[in-house]
Parts: C-alpha cells; sequence; structure tokens
C-alpha cells in the first residue's frame, strides 16, 4: 500500500501496485515458512514484450567529432514500456519459488536435498562427471562479446538500463536524481536525512521483517548520498530479484517514516560527524567542496549536523518525499538480471500506484533542471591536536563530466599518481608516476602525495591533497609548484604509462558488477548518456602531452581553493601559496 502524507506519521493508505502487494504478502509467510509458488507461465507477459521492442525514437543521423569528451557519445535508445495493472493471482504465479523455513520446508528444498545426495555414497578420491556445467560470469563474458546495455522507460518517466553478464549474483540500484545541489542551503542536509532512513518500514513490513526477510534472501542493502543523487543498492541471487525489487522501491513509494524510526536515525548523524573527525581525508575533501562553492550548489553541506536535527521530522521527511521522488527523476540500473524481466517487475511495481500514471516529462535525455554552480575558491583552516599537517589544493575544471576537458584531466591524474610512503602501487598508482618520482622518493618528510580528480554535471575539481611533517608545510608548496611546471616535459613513454594504466583501471573495475551498477547510474544522472569502456578508451587515446599542459593550465587560471587540518601553524600565507603556484603554471 502507499503512503497518504497528509494523515500523520503513521497513516498509510492507497495503492502501491499488485506486485508490492504480493512481494511483500509472499514474505511475510516465508518469514515464519517457506511457501511454495507455481511456476510462471509462457504467455502470461506475451503482451508487454511485444511492446518493450517498440523504440521511443530515431537513431541520431551523425556522431560528434569530438574525441575528449560526452559531446561524441551518443544518447541511448529507450523501450516504450506500459505500466498496465494486472490480477494478483496472475503476478503470484510468477513469482520465484522460496525455500526460506529451512530443510525440507518446500518442494524446492526438498529436490536440493536429492540432488546433494545423489552424491553422498561417492568418496573424495573418486573423479566423476557432473551432468551440466553452468558457466561462470567471467567464462560467459569472456569468451563472447560484452553485453550491450539496454535502457527501457515507463510510461511515467522511470529510465531503466541493464547489463546482463550471465552470473548469478544479481546488483541492482535505484538511483534518485536529488542531492544537496538542488536545496537551498539551509535545508541542503534532507537528502542526508532520506539516506538515514533507508530501508526502515514501509507500508507493507515492519523495520524488523524487513531486515529478516532481506537476511534470509542472503540479501546485501546499503544506501548512499551524493551532492547529485541519492543510491539505493540491493545485491542478491538473481531469481531473488522480483522479491527485492518491492522492497527497495518502498524506500520512495510507501515509506512508513515512523516517528520512532525518525528518532533513531538521529542518533546516526552524531556518528556521522564523528566518523568525519577521524578520518581527516574526508573531512578535508567535504571542507574542500564547502569552499570551493562557498554558499551555492556543490557548496552545499553534503552531510547534516548538530544543527539540522530541528529539521529531522516525520512530517518534513514526508514533504521532502513527495516533492523530491518523481518518476522522471528515478533510475533502476540492473546488472546480471534479464532486461524484460527487471522492466516487467518495474513496471508491475509502479502499477495502481499514483507514481504510475503516465508523465509528460518527455524525452529522457531532459536532465533535471538545475542551478548553474558557480565556482568561487578562497581557503579554509581547521587547527587541530595531529602529528602531521593535512594539505589539499583544489582548482576548478569547467564543464566537469560534460565539459571538454574529461579525458585530459583524467590522464593528467593518473599521469600525477601518488600515494603513501608505504604503498605497493597500483594501477597507475606505481613507483613510476610523477609525484612518487619526483616527491615521496625524494623528500623523507612527505607521508603521502595524491593527485585526484572528482567531477558533477557542470563543474568538477583537479586536487592535490598531501600529509606532511607541520615544519616542512611551506616546503611542499615549492615542491607542488616544480612538479607543475614539468608537466610541459613529458616523455612519450610517461605518457603510454598513463593513459595504459588508466584503461586498464577502468576494464579491471567493470569487472565488478556493483561498479558497473553505480558506473551506468551515475552517468545517466550526469548527462544521460553512457559511454562503454571502449569509448572511453578511445577518448583517452586521443590525449597528447600537449593536451596534458593544456588542462593544468586551464585549471591553475582559476582561482586556488585550500584547506588546510591538523598542525598548520608553518602553513604559508593564502596569498603566497597563490603566487608560488600561479608562476608554475606550465
Amino acid at each position: 500500500k502507499g503512503s497518504n502524507f497528509d494523515r500523520g506519521p503513521s497513516a498509510v493508505d492507497g495503492k502501491c501496485g499488485v506486485i508490492c502487494q504480493v512481494a511483500c504478502s509472499m514474505a511475510l509467510r516465508c518469514w515464519a515458512r517457506a511457501v511454495p509458488v507455481r511456476k510462471a507461465s509462457a504467455s502470461a507477459s506475451a503482451p508487454l514484450r511485444r511492446c518493450w521492442r517498440e523504440p521511443l525514437r530515431e537513431p541520431r543521423a551523425t556522431r560528434c567529432n569530438s574525441t575528449h569528451c560526452m559531446s561524441g557519445v551518443e544518447p541511448p535508445w529507450y523501450a516504450k514500456i506500459p505500466i498496465v495493472p494486472e490480477d494478483a493471482d496472475a503476478v503470484l504465479a510468477e513469482m520465484p519459488e522460496l525455500a526460506l523455513g529451512g530443510q525440507g520446508s518446500s518442494a524446492a528444498a526438498a529436490v536440493a536435498g536429492a540432488d546433494a545426495r545423489r552424491y553422498a555414497d561417492i568418496p573424495l578420491d573418486k573423479v566423476f562427471e557432473q551432468d551440466q556445467q553452468v558457466p561462470s560470469e567471467t567464462t560467459a563474458t569472456a569468451s563472447s562479446a560484452a553485453p550491450a546495455t539496454q535502457f527501457a522507460e515507463l510510461s511515467n518517466g522511470v529510465r531503466v538500463a541493464v547489463v546482463d553478464r550471465g552470473g548469478h549474483c544479481a546488483s541492482v540500484g535505484l538511483f534518485v536524481q536529488l542531492g544537496s545541489r538542488y536545496e537551498e542551503p539551509e535545508v541542503s542536509c534532507m537528502p542526508h536525512f532520506l539516506e538515514l532512513m533507508a530501508f526502515r518500514s514501509s507500508g507493507h513490513l515492519s523495520h524488523i521483517r524487513m531486515l529478516k526477510t532481506l537476511e534470509q534472501l542472503g540479501a546485501a542493502t546499503s544506501c548512499r548520498v551524493g551532492r547529485e543523487d541519492l543510491l539505493y543498492q540491493i545485491d542478491v541471487l538473481r531469481e531473488y530479484v522480483p522479491v527485492v525489487l518491492p522492497l527497495m522501491l518502498a524506500n520512495v513509494l510507501c515509506p512508513s517514516v515512523l516517528p520512532e524510526e525518525v528518532e533513531s536515525a538521529c542518533e546516526h548523524v552524531l556518528e556521522v560527524q564523528k566518523n568525519l573527525e577521524e578520518n581527516p581525508e574526508n573531512l578535508v575533501t567535504e571542507l574542500l567542496h564547502l569552499t570551493a562553492y562557498e554558499g551555492n550548489t556543490l557548496g552545499n553541506k553534503l552531510y547534516a549536523d548538530e544543527k539540522d536535527l530541528t529539521q529531522f521530522s516525520a512530517e518534513n521527511l514526508r514533504k521532502f518525499i513527495q516533492k523530491e521522488c518523481t518518476p522522471d527523476r528515478l533510475i533502476l540500473v540492473g546488472v546480471n538480471v534479464e532486461f524484460e524481466e527487471l522492466c516487467k517487475w518495474t513496471a508491475r511495481s509502479f502499477a495502481e500506484h499514483p507514481l504510475g500514471e503516465a508523465s509528460p516529462t518527455g524525452s529522457p535525455e531532459k536532465q533535471r533542471p538545475m542551478t548553474p554552480a558557480v565556482y568561487t575558491g578562497g581557503e579554509r583552516r581547521l587547527e587541530r591536536v595531529n602529528p602531521l599537517c593535512h594539505l589539499m589544493l583544489g582548482w576548478e575544471v569547467k564543464g566537469g563530466w560534460n565539459g571538454q576537458f574529461l579525458a585530459s584531466v583524467t590522464v593528467l591524474q593518473m599521469f600525477l599518481g601518488g600515494g603513501g610512503s608505504f604503498s605497493t602501487g597500483g594501477p597507475g598508482k606505481g613507483m613510476h608516476t610523477r609525484l612518487y618520482t619526483d616527491v615521496l622518493n625524494r623528500h623523507h618528510w612527505v607521508e603521502s602525495c595524491n593527485g585526484s580528480s572528482v567531477m558533477y554535471a557542470d563543474s568538477g575539481l583537479f586536487t592535490i591533497y598531501a600529509t606532511v611533517v607541520p615544519k616542512h608545510a611551506g616546503d611542499f608548496i615549492s615542491v607542488l609548484a616544480r612538479i607543475f611546471k614539468s608537466v610541459s616535459q613529458i616523455s612519450e613513454e610517461e605518457l603510454v604509462r598513463a593513459k595504459n594504466a588508466l584503461k586498464s583501471s577502468i576494464h579491471m573495475n567493470l569487472e565488478m558488477r556493483a561498479v558497473m551498477m553505480e558506473d551506468i547510474g551515475r552517468q545517466l544522472v550526469l548527462s544521460g548518456k553512457v559511454g562503454t569502456a571502449q569509448e572511453f578508451g578511445r577518448m583517452i587515446d586521443a590525449v597528447n602531452a600537449k593536451d596534458l599542459a593544456d588542462v593544468l593550465r586551464e585549471c591553475l587560471k582559476t582561482r586556488l581553493t585550500l584547506v588546510a587540518y591538523g598542525a598548520i601553524e608553518k602553513v604559508p600565507a593564502y596569498e603566497e601559496i597563490a603566487k608560488t603556484l600561479a608562476v608554475s603554471i606550465p
């Protein structure tokens, strides 16, 4: 059932969709004892399957000539998916068999036990042949071409993206296009409150039953808030996706938002602030954003603090969910799940729910309107008891993810590399990167030094983070100026190494299903398009040494953002640091 947000903290009525009712009803029953369920009929979803092949629009005739940015990537083709109410019994017939009550509690468990007893009398030193070899995810992807990403759009505007690599475990993520950048500074903490309320009680299950159901399914859940999106994630065996999908969607469709759960979540606000204080790198990164875009969009604080607890109420959360969690801002991404199955069960989850009504939003390429980020620069210093001086310096990357410097600044990041004094390295972070050879290997007072970048839809940051012995804070600025000036002298070997390291890092990370799921969702949030590893590889190959010097030059022309934390008494004045780095422009 759906939530009526106008009728008090725990009032829940209305309709939420057949699949939500059926799945949660089954979960309640299976929580106590497994329930055998009938197999799906072959013709049950035939009418829906026909419309899934219908394209939303014609492909573009020409491709952009840009080689360094996302403008050269074509937007995806979306299939139309209608949201049609169905009979509950027909939906129940297609639900997967669940054996959650222990051995012998269902027909499925009995069959599994019979299969296991087939090998009871075979000694361990005897060779036998299995009846069927099930290909692993690695074998399936290695023996054939990389599976393509398929896209669909529900009639209410919800977008779906699927990559099926044949693995047994699926990763499903729900991206909501909301975040601190879209809110006014005084209420920018609301997305963080929503994260703290994830996977609690809904219109179908209490919190404890929600946890017990997910536990017995072997599902792992998480929620992460960002400045431009909120991600709900579930990892589960692929056959149980129809069961966990409505449980995940209940976070935005029919959350109970009980006062006692809000009170419990309030305690985690203080824990988050404590964890930030205990992890200087995360704290400095957050402070860098607050300083770089002071008072606007990306400069709004990401995490709530003690001062915001007065806004953390059930009523405010209901109003926020009703306002922000609209269908056109929802993106569902699945890896290792069948495209047609995820589309079908997603459509069923919205059937007979107010959010299932057709939306006039139009093309899915249209991104959520946003106020342009205004980069301000500046400095922020926090003196704390700490044996080291933590320094983070940042400059704007104009255009961010959708700008012309996307590939160039990423290759520059890999070229600079860096790490800790005792790091064993990795792709792009080995002993041959410039920050290792010219900083860490030459100056013992540098504990760590990293070059990195972070991209948003319309802006980005290129950063250098270092921890140094406090009395050498001024010396580090001079060393960094020398490193920047040397970027104009990059050998072909260094350039090729950086580009190969970046490409190998992309391919290595995309082998993990959770990373691939988040990558697809984040790209859709940032640009409405999804670039493949091969397309990014071509962007990287097109970068030359001059491009690295050019992008660094453009970054250093923007106003410096400086954050100093810990033992900062020897850190030079802001104007002195800015002047030293200004003359280092390659």
